[in-house]
């Protein structure tokens, strides 16, 4: 039963840290890449 009780309450808190996270504006991983992707097929400014 402390078990149970200790694995909810990590994955509570896991849940919450990701909230807070895009609560605050910061990127996903996921997101990341795929902008990272998509920069990739488009010209940069030194590109002639």
């Amino acid at each position: 039963m402390l078990s149970r009780t200790a694995d909810h309450l990590f994955w509570m808190s896991r849940t919450t840290e990701r909230a807070e996270r895009r609560a605050a504006g910061a990127p996903s991983r996921q997101h990341s890449l795929r902008a990272q992707r998509v920069r990739g097929f488009l010209p940069g400014e030194d590109a002639c």
